[in-house]
């Protein structure tokens, strides 16, 4: 039985990315996952030999075995070099912001990836958006949303700091161009999904990918944790929430059932969520996976300093475009007025979150050897990995 294994080799050693690949491409439907328990399992009444010889499920997770190299083959003809270690297979960078108001006003930077679904909707390009609501009744509750509006998809345009399985929802959708929005691990599944000689049907859905970059994602104990004993509210009367709602950089914000606004610094958040990380985003290579069509940022490299010193400065997207078809994507939106871009430089060495996770999966490898998932290339020196608390003050000094 295949999720036997997935459960020995990937649940039991605490790996599961949680991004719900393995639900999506079950041909029995006998796995799930969900907000409420970001792990998969038999669905109720599965019979435990429903697997037979189907092994789908640990082909396309992402847990253990990431395979970039693999994946970048396809995508590139090549795999990178150690000195794209951690900025992946580049075609093109850039600052980038929504060209509409309301789209940059809603999103936590400058709203590229938003602009960029928006636009490909109006152009036809996908019938729906692969991306991250909120539930109606818990609004601390990161769900995924196939969007098929522009209302919609600028309702989500917010970060989500939450572990939020998605890939799931591709399983029934009823649509044949999806644009899937995702962080690297759910990106890295669904490459692996593309690497096998019989394409999963869920993966022809997919019309393009776009990746967020992840230093770490958070348990929802986390979310609830802010709210609960931070801003001193029961869950029962919130009503509304962001991770990042205000003036740029934003604040974790709380709207109770009187329409009061409570609100924590950007800066606590990072410090608070530490305190909630799964091993496997903890034991993570990867701050992006290198392998969508377009992979973005926020185009402050240190969102940390910035809240911290109420520094005031201007919202944009950094923006990488990596295959012809990341490159088609950003070219149509800002030809039809939906993105703004101008050529940049990115500094792998001024990421806050990137060189988090840098440090942190170069101590998590030397502590367990063979445990955590192998780097997309191997040779990278790092001699005295810092602690996070560490690194974090070491690049937050007042500028």
């Amino acid at each position: 039985m295949t999720f036997a294994e997935l459960r020995d080799t990937v649940l039991a050693a605490d790996l599961c990315a949680s991004c719900g690949a393995c639900a999506a491409v079950c041909p029995e439907d006998v796995l799930t996952i969900s907000a409420d328990r970001p792990v998969p399992e038999l669905t109720a009444g599965a019979a435990a030999d429903a697997c037979g010889s189907c092994t789908l499920c640990t082909d396309v997770c992402p847990g253990r075995e990431t395979a970039v190299p693999e994946s970048e083959r396809r995508l590139f003809g090549r795999t990178r070099t150690v000195e794209e270690r951690w900025t992946g297979i580049v075609r093109n960078t850039y600052s980038a912001q929504a060209a509409e108001p309301r789209v940059k006003d809603a999103a936590s930077a400058g709203g590229a990836a938003t602009a960029l679904l928006v636009s490909a909707l109006k152009r036809g390009d996908i019938e729906a958006a692969l991306v991250i609501g909120r539930d109606t009744e818990r609004p601390w509750v990161p769900v995924p949303r196939l969007a098929t509006t522009v209302d919609e998809i600028v309702s989500c345009a917010q970060a989500t700091y939450c572990i939020t399985p998605n890939l799931q929802l591709l399983r029934d959708a009823p649509y044949e161009r999806i644009g899937v929005v995702g962080l690297a691990c759910q990106i890295e599944a669904v490459n692996r999904m593309r690497n096998l000689p019989e394409r999963p049907a869920v993966a022809d859905r997919i019309a393009f990918t776009v990746e967020i970059g992840c230093a770490s994602n958070t348990r929802r104990e986390g979310t609830e944790h802010l709210i609960e004993n931070r801003l001193g509210l029961p869950l029962v009367d919130v009503t509304g929430m962001k991770y990042r709602a205000g003036q740029y950089p934003g604040e974790f914000t709380v709207w109770d059932r009187e329409g009061d606004r409570h609100s924590l610094p950007f800066h606590e958040l990072v410090l608070e969520f530490k305190k909630f990380k799964t091993y496997r985003c903890l034991a993570c290579p990867d701050w992006w996976s290198g392998l969508a069509d377009v992979s973005i940022a926020d185009g402050d490299p240190n969102i940390f300093r910035t809240s911290r010193e109420t520094e005031r400065t201007e919202k944009a997207s950094l923006l990488i475009t990596r295959t012809e078809r990341g490159q088609e994507l950003v070219d149509a939106a800002v030809a039809h007025g939906d993105l703004r871009v101008t050529e940049e430089t990115f500094v792998p060495e001024e990421s806050l979150g990137l060189q988090r996770k840098r440090h942190r999966y170069a101590s998590y490898a030397a502590q367990a050897p063979g445990r955590v998932p192998e780097p997309p290339v191997a040779g990278e020196k790092l001699e005295r990995p810092l602690d996070d608390d560490e690194l974090i003050e070491s690049m937050s000094r007042p500028r």
